[in-house]
């Protein structure tokens, strides 16, 4: 995320709370998400150091991409 200038914008993400979607299972390729005050975190529940920051608005038009796919199957971009 930038701001209106064009600079990248820094996130706190110290005390963030992470969690995995119900629809997880477990599984080896879980992401983990956090609802941050400007916006919302995603990082490898695998490898939970890096993270990136989406702005709420596209994180909801992914989340009802992936809602109106069987199974959530063509939420991979390579294939969308």
């Amino acid at each position: 995320m930038t701001n209106e200038e064009g600079t990248p914008v820094t996130h706190d993400l110290t005390g963030a709370a992470w969690f995995k979607s119900s629809r997880c299972g477990g599984g080896p390729t879980c992401v983990e998400v956090a609802f941050l005050e400007t916006g919302v975190g995603v990082r490898d529940a695998k490898d939970p150091g890096p993270a990136f920051v989406v702005a709420p608005g596209n994180w909801s038009a992914f989340v009802r991409h992936c809602s109106e796919t069987p199974d959530g199957q063509e939420c991979d971009p390579a294939t969308s």
